[in-house]
């Protein structure tokens, strides 16, 4: 999960006056979340980099201050890569849901 405060470096300059977390850092955050579990799981991979999403739906808003979770299930797993369905969650609801590749780099 990641705690969203309204002292994030984003909220000033994203729609002032009403922050949104901007999209691309959801899906970052799922990006993530996918790299770390890869290169836990499996560190003969080395470090795993952003390669690809697909299939992106934003579903609602995340708005500070608030908690948004994050949950993945891969789905591929590869000698170099791993593909993983991610889903962004504010009080139970989907907010954002995208399919993620990571490569090792």
């Amino acid at each position: 999960f990641k705690d969203l405060s309204l002292d994030d470096f984003w909220v000033r300059g994203h729609i002032p006056g009403r922050p949104l977390m901007p999209g691309v850092m959801m899906i970052e955050c799922g990006a993530q979340l996918c790299a770390f579990w890869t290169m836990k799981r499996h560190p003969e991979m080395g470090f795993v980099g952003f390669a690809k999403c697909d299939d992106v739906r934003f579903r609602g808003t995340v708005v500070p201050p608030t908690r948004l979770h994050m949950i993945a299930r891969m789905v591929e797993m590869g000698r170099r890569r791993c593909v993983a369905k991610c889903q962004g969650l504010v009080n139970g609801t989907m907010v954002f849901e995208a399919t993620i590749t990571g490569m090792s780099v």
